[in-house]
């Protein structure tokens, strides 16, 4: 890595082989704009890294590969996802831990560097001072009186957190991250900061306490509720987040949301970070709606930067059970459950 820098809307890394790593942290950021920014062309194009995470590069023009001197970095993150090699500099964005986590200082961006060249998320050193790191630093300067109001919980992947998050868990792979809302360096954006286990004891509340008022505080986010009703199966429900935290909180209030009880669960689809198509499971022709909104999910998500995925969930008792993508078949022990519903 060469160096730090700071761009109009975020922190970006330079590295030495000419990838250059950008978060999408800031609130109301312009990212195809501040890719093409970093760029310097208005023609670019995108590659899906996996996960969380895209490479983007400059062309000159639709469909014409730039030219200029090779990016051997860029090309090999390409290659691996069967697209032409990169010439000129490129750009990695990555919503970190899902949409305004985690702003990219040194720590993150050696995690995110170590991440794109296949190894695993390094251990983050325990620092005695808070103060000196982030996000602990910006957390701590919170108003001691105002801490709690600014709690809210986001939506986040396991894997890229490391051991002291304090988090709502969904399944092995999503999770709902407690974090702190508070301006960014700029001031002009709100950026949230996750509030960590060894520094949330030095208040002396207990954890499930903040993610507790982090719940209630999500109940002013705005949240639009849209039903379709179905000729073969329960209603279609599409909820859509206007604030941060996206599924994290319509998954924690969906009873809420959706006005009842659901004490089979639901079928759940979550094609964008603020997006969840939802068919309460309330009797055996239920299941008849897995494989359209399978492609429901699909459609959606297809072209959404902020994409979580192609699966369905059978969502019960808070926990996200995956019935499987277009390719898959839900497992016996769903079906067994179907069967035992009226029809």
């Amino acid at each position: 890595m060469a160096e730090l820098g700071r761009g109009s809307a975020g922190l970006v890394l330079v590295t030495g082989d000419g990838v250059h790593l950008v978060t999408t942290n800031s609130i109301g950021m312009d990212l195809v704009g501040e890719v093409a920014r970093l760029l310097g062309s208005e023609h670019i194009r995108s590659t899906r890294l996996g996960g969380d995470l895209t490479l983007w590069h400059a062309e000159d023009g639709p469909g014409k590969p730039r030219s200029g001197y090779p990016n051997p970095a860029a090309s090999a993150l390409a290659a691996e996802h069967g697209s032409p090699p990169v010439s000129g500099p490129a750009v990695v964005s990555g919503p970190i831990a899902h949409n305004s986590v985690f702003p990219l200082d040194a720590a993150e961006a050696e995690r995110l560097v170590s991440r794109l060249r296949g190894g695993g998320a390094p251990q983050q050193a325990q620092d005695e001072d808070c103060t000196r790191h982030s996000p602990c630093r910006e957390v701590l300067s919170l108003p001691a009186g105002q801490r709690e109001s600014l709690l809210r919980l986001v939506p986040a992947r396991l894997s890229d957190l490391g051991g002291d998050g304090i988090y709502v868990q969904f399944n092995d792979e999503l999770v709902a991250l407690l974090v702190a809302m508070a301006p960014d360096s700029s001031g002009r954006f709100q950026q949230a900061y996750p509030v960590l286990g060894h520094l949330a004891d030095r208040w002396g509340t207990p954890h499930q306490d903040l993610l507790g008022r982090a719940i209630a505080n999500t109940r002013a986010d705005e949240v639009s509720v849209t039903k379709h009703d179905q000729p073969d199966h329960s209603p279609l429900y599409v909820l859509a987040d206007q604030g941060v935290s996206g599924f994290a909180h319509i998954l924690l209030r969906l009873e809420e949301l959706l006005g009842g009880k659901l004490p089979n669960g639901s079928l759940v689809g979550i094609p964008r970070e603020h997006q969840v198509v939802v068919v309460p499971f309330v009797r055996k022709r239920d299941v008849t709606a897995i494989r359209p909104l399978q492609n429901l999910v699909r459609d959606v998500g297809a072209k959404a930067l902020d994409r979580v995925g192609d699966g369905v969930f059978w969502y019960y008792r808070g926990w996200l059970n995956p019935l499987g993508t277009l390719d898959d078949t839900p497992p016996d022990e769903f079906f067994a459950f179907a069967d035992g519903l009226p029809d």
